[in-house]
């Protein structure tokens, strides 16, 4: 049901417009079906109602609908090979030693606008970054050992493109210092081949 609604949308992405005819023979769907879906992708806020068509040939006009203009459209995305263009222009021989800055900072802003926050909770700093870090599917968990804490990440969200520059790290070793407000060391990166990303806390985060 939710995969025939999604083509549904789809279509009606690409065509801008189609009455109940114009999906059934597009989708290969029956008109019940179509009508169905059309009614709960309404009552869900992403079709409008359906306004006259005038036919091409003799008839009654046939009802189009549309999207509405504010519906979120679960369509695919390519920020992955985006980044990884921007980052392999950045790579090359005048612009490499500028990159590993870049990173850093776009590292430290991104943990600025967190803490910036005002929902941001600071009674339990480990947790909030814990938090923070999860819902960005890094897979964080600390480790105390002795006086030492550690910060495992045990995935990277942009593995591939830290494999082939591995001056991404940078920006995750930025994050993680900011988030925590004290230095931090990388002692493995899965990049590097590493199970792990492990950062090493200089000191007690700054709360």
């Amino acid at each position: 049901m939710a995969a025939s609604r999604q083509r549904i949308v789809v279509q009606l992405k690409k065509s801008g417009e189609a009455s109940v005819s114009d999906l059934s023979q597009a989708l290969g769907l029956t008109s019940v079906t179509v009508r169905h879906h059309l009614q709960e992708l309404r009552r869900e806020g992403l079709v409008g109602d359906p306004t006259p068509r005038r036919r091409q040939g003799p008839g009654r006009p046939e009802m189009a609908y549309r999207l509405l203009q504010h519906a979120r459209v679960d369509l695919p995305r390519n920020y992955r090979e985006l980044c990884a263009c921007l980052v392999d222009e950045l790579s090359g021989p005048v612009a490499a030693e500028a990159l590993v800055g870049i990173l850093a900072r776009a590292g430290e802003n991104l943990s600025h606008s967190w803490i910036s926050q005002p929902e941001t909770l600071m009674s339990s700093r480990e947790g909030d970054v814990e938090a923070f870090l999860e819902a960005r599917g890094y897979l964080p968990r600390w480790v105390r050992s002795g006086d030492d804490l550690r910060l495992q990440l045990a995935n990277c969200p942009y593995h591939e493109i830290a494999q082939e520059v591995p001056a991404m790290c940078r920006f995750d070793e930025a994050l993680v210092a900011g988030l925590m407000g004290t230095e931090v060391t990388l002692e493995a990166s899965i990049a590097a081949r590493g199970l792990v990303c492990s950062f090493l806390l200089a000191g007690e985060p700054s709360i």
